[in-house]
């Protein structure tokens, strides 16, 4: 198969400038853009969430404008009613915080006191002395720092003369910045809430127009491809709101049970803010344990509430999570704290909030959607190389720690038959084509093989675990030997030849770990051994088996002409040819092989154990047979 020439060096240039430049004109339109395309990504978000609802009202036969009416008047009542519930909470807790500063000065003075100790204040009078060393203290000409100067001095104390170009902050302005940023918020709010009723109303149009750009060839494929997108982004974000409201619920019922003041509020922060990955629990956890604080004259009461959100937090974690999505979302924890920390840069809390239903969905859309598979690969949480790639790679690179722990580890709850066929003989395939492809240099492919035999050395405790055992054993004490004794039979001996390297070397041996030792003995010969010498080999002691390795790619003729020279010398042994690899043997190979003297040809070490101890097992009954009769 001839093979497909690369393209120019120009011409990758400029595809990876031409990508690059369109990437960031993507970010510039993300960033300038972001006042409408934020309510859109909302409308979009609570589209997913909201269409079950609207299909259950329509299967009540109320119409699709009815059903769409409905669902966002219930959104839209339980938002309004949500935010207004909080804006009385955070109206009391800054009403009653003035009332617990006593309790603030002693927790923030046992807090210092705790943390002048010797070395704590020894390395904070180091940082300073070398502050003022290496930045001497500038004039203070700001007014903000001239407004808190005014704060924090003692009473009494007159203040300096005032500065004629101080600014004097008027309020009303300082209203209207509020104003005009409650008055953003509920503008996109409100744009959003109008998307929804569109989105909803027209879903199946907007679908019909997506799948007509894909081609009226691929109709069905993509009408499929697209409806389980649907499904499978609605049904995540759909328990994501279950379980995060769910929790909120469980976080403010827990706090009012504890008595702690506006558990309201803090319930309805902890459900939201656990829309944000990672983050969101840990800052959603502060509000209340700060309140704790803050209320409590002693310690009990705030490690209390500690203990039941850290509580609330695993059982969420560990029971309800796994039971609900399995044991992840599928997004990689990685490309989830960059794309939450890049959409945040983009849109600031909003995008925050949404980062990790968009990665989500971007996942998903990667799985089902071939084209754009490469978003998977980048975003998704299952490993971006196969097992046996992985491990090839780290003996391609001379990590042999990883490379043990990774066929150990493979080992444990897989039969070792199953874990050397799809583990370390695709490996030493690839070593092969490799080289065949003047990729790697002979020392390269000396490290690769050493690692494979390191890691032989390694299994054979879990390959053979009954002599460790034997081993740990005290010495048995010795019989008196008896009058009429026989020495036990030598098992029979299966001939081993490599049929062209060092890597048809190191399956063999991975053959020979496999055999029973107690059936049969597989004896190796060398790589360098002339094909003389192996017919002088049959000629003094005949085996009772012969196999052949034979790695693919390549190697064929070498084991034709080995098998022919064999069958030759030897005609009543049967000559096993293991062309082991996954991608198997064609049948024009197998049909030489045969014809050049192979009694069979396998793909896989199992496959040659089963084989070679069958006709072991053959070759020892005849002859009882024989006696027998």
């Amino acid at each position: 198969m001839p093979r497909v020439q690369p393209a120019p060096l120009w011409q990758r240039a400029v595809i990876m400038l031409s990508g690059t430049v369109v990437g960031l004109v993507i970010v510039l339109a993300l960033i300038w853009a972001r006042p409408v395309l934020i309510p859109i990504a909302l409308a979009v978000l609570m589209t997913f969430l909201l269409n079950p609802l609207v299909r259950v009202l329509q299967r009540q036969r109320l119409g699709r404008l009815g059903s769409v009416m409905v669902t966002v008047s219930i959104a839209g009542v339980f938002l309004l009613g949500a935010g207004w519930l909080a804006t009385r909470e955070v109206a009391s807790v800054l009403a009653e915080l003035p009332q617990n500063t006593a309790n603030i000065k002693s927790k923030v003075q046992a807090f210092k006191r705790l943390g002048s100790g010797g070395f704590i204040r020894q390395f904070e009078t180091m940082f300073e002395e070398i502050s003022q060393e290496t930045h001497p203290p500038a004039p203070v000409k700001s007014s903000i720092l001239k407004d808190w100067a005014d704060i924090v001095r003692p009473p009494g104390e007159t203040s300096p003369v005032a500065d004629p170009t101080r600014t004097v902050s008027i309020p009303w302005m300082t209203l209207t910045g509020y104003l005009g940023s409650a008055m953003e918020v509920l503008g996109t709010l409100a744009f959003s809430m109008v998307l929804l009723v569109f989105f909803l109303l027209g879903r199946e149009d907007m679908r019909d127009r997506i799948v007509l750009l894909a081609g009226k060839a691929r109709l069905a494929l993509t009408s499929k491809a697209l409806e389980d997108v649907t499904d499978r982004i609605t049904r995540y974000i759909v328990m994501v709101a279950l379980l995060n409201g769910g929790y909120g619920i469980m976080m403010a019922i827990g706090l009012y049970c504890l008595q702690v003041p506006n558990a309201f509020l803090w319930g309805f922060l902890s459900g939201g803010l656990r829309f944000i990955p990672y983050l969101g629990p840990w800052i959603g956890a502060i509000f209340p344990v700060a309140m704790s604080l803050a209320v409590s004259d002693g310690w009990v009461f705030p490690i209390a509430v500690i203990a039941f959100i850290a509580v609330l937090e695993l059982v969420s974690n560990n029971v309800i999570e796994p039971l609900t999505f399995g044991h992840s979302t599928g997004v990689s924890p990685t490309a989830l704290i960059i794309l939450a920390a890049f959409w945040m840069y983009l849109w600031g809390p909003i995008g925050l909030v949404l980062s990790a239903p968009i990665a989500v969905c971007l996942v998903v859309v990667g799985k089902t959607i071939p084209q754009l598979g490469f978003l998977n690969l980048l975003l998704g949480e299952g490993p971006a190389l196969r097992a046996n790639v992985g491990l090839y790679q780290r003996l391609m690179l001379g990590d042999q720690l990883e490379s043990n722990a990774l066929v150990l580890e493979r080992m444990k709850g897989t039969s070792p038959d199953e874990v050397y066929d799809e583990l370390l003989i695709p490996s030493l395939n690839y070593t092969r084509r490799d080289v065949n492809r003047d990729q790697l240099t002979d020392e390269d492919q000396k490290m690769i093989l050493m690692g494979m035999r390191n890691i032989l050395v390694q299994a054979d405790e879990f390959v053979h675990p009954q002599s460790v055992d034997k081993q740990s054993l005290p010495d048995p004490v010795p019989e008196a030997p008896e009058l009429h004794s026989t020495t036990a039979p030598k098992p029979p001996s299966v001939l081993g030849c490599p049929a062209r390297d060092d890597t048809d070397d190191v399956g063999l041996e991975m053959l020979r770990q496999l055999l029973d030792p107690s059936r049969c003995v597989l004896e190796v010969t060398a790589v360098e051994t002339l094909v003389s010498e192996l017919v002088a080999r049959l000629a003094e002691d005949p085996p009772a088996t012969i196999c052949i390795a034979s790695l693919p790619p390549g190697g064929i003729s070498h084991a034709r002409y080995l098998c022919k020279r064999l069958r030759e010398a030897a005609p009543g042994i049967p000559i096993i040819v293991g062309r082991w690899g996954p991608n198997g043997v064609s049948k024009l190979d197998r049909e030489r092989l045969v014809q050049a003297g192979a009694s069979s040809v396998t793909t896989t070490l199992l496959e040659t154990r089963k084989l070679i101890e069958s006709r072991i097992l053959l070759s020892v009954s005849e002859p009882m047979a024989s006696n027998t009769a």
